[in-house]
């Protein structure tokens, strides 16, 4: 249970934190330098027990995991350790999160960071990243979900690579969307025609990296290596964003995009909140501007103290 005084307090430093809904989410927090052991039934989990990195004051991980309220299991329903060879660097690994919701999911990944900070070596590299997924039900979420997300998502894409530390448009693991666009957003949205299957058509096309021949599980399908998964749609039903580069120190950046991730995803279905336009709002906040203004809800930016948001 998060305490009152920490919900204003969060409230006060990520302002966006007031559209921030119970949609279940999770992340995949990538680093390397972790010194572990694997074998061929571990299925990709790291085991806790096969782990010899310690915390810097030369604790066991499994004390320093107690003093940050962490759960460090060996199944997928707990927060754990995956192995992860695509990142560059000795111990490629990522903290992988249960399923997390609200605010107190938002303080569980803060804690996963900071403990994170206090393994020795742990780093992180331009090989890194830090995923999101956002929880959909693919009975509610469906065609024109699908289709408002991308519209709203595409002509922002080159705005996002901008704005997140580090060269991520070219990283061959979160690259921008290699759709048809115009196919994609012409598909019709009706029973008789049933737009996803059209949908998944499209996503699952050469272009867009899909190998048929690649022979591996449908976890690592290739055209999950977007800044923008919808593979993960079909795969697990949920939405994921890769775009952002790793972060440990900068948990404030962790936290801002979370929120601003889950806006966009509450956008797609047609949850569109009236906001407060401030000059000095963060740079994800003045993202949510520009795309009120681009998508036509220019009319949902509330001004306060005389304030007016400029087209640009």
């Amino acid at each position: 249970m998060v305490p009152d005084w920490l919900i204003l307090q969060l409230k006060n430093k990520y302002p966006m934190l007031q559209y921030f809904t119970d949609r279940p989410f999770g992340v995949e927090i990538e680093f390397f330098g972790l010194d572990y052991v694997m074998t061929p039934v571990d299925e990709g989990i790291i085991r806790p027990h096969c782990i010899k990195s310690r915390a810097i004051d030369g604790r066991y991980l499994d004390e320093l995991a107690r003093d940050y309220e962490l759960k460090i299991g060996d199944d997928r329903g707990r927060w754990h350790f995956e192995d992860d060879s695509s990142i560059g660097g000795m111990g490629g690994a990522e903290l992988v999160s249960p399923i997390l919701r609200g605010i107190g999911g938002l303080v569980e990944v803060y804690s996963a960071l900071d403990f994170l900070c206090n393994i020795e070596r742990v780093k992180i590299n331009r090989t890194c990243g830090f995923h999101v997924h956002h929880g959909v039900d693919p009975g509610s979420y469906g065609c024109r979900e699908l289709k408002e997300l991308v519209r709203i998502i595409y002509p922002m894409e080159d705005y996002f690579y901008l704005l997140i530390p580090g060269d991520r448009y070219d990283a061959e693991t979160c690259k921008p969307m290699e759709l048809d666009i115009d196919e994609f957003l012409n598909v019709p949205c009706d029973e008789r025609t049933n737009g996803v299957s059209f949908i998944k058509k499209i996503w699952y096309s050469k272009e867009n990296r899909y190998d048929p021949d690649a022979g591996r599980s449908p976890r690592y399908d290739k055209t999950r290596y977007h800044g923008l998964n919808l593979h993960s749609y079909w795969y697990r039903s949920t939405i994921e964003f890769r775009y952002h580069s790793a972060v440990l120190k900068d948990a404030n950046e962790a936290m801002q995009w979370i929120i601003f991730t889950q806006f966009l995803v509450e956008l797609s279905t047609g949850r569109v909140p009236v906001i407060d336009f401030y000059p000095s709002a963060n740079k994800w906040l003045q993202t949510i501007y520009k795309i009120y203004l681009a998508i036509g809800y220019l009319d949902r930016i509330r001004h306060v103290s005389g304030q007016k948001f400029k087209k640009e």
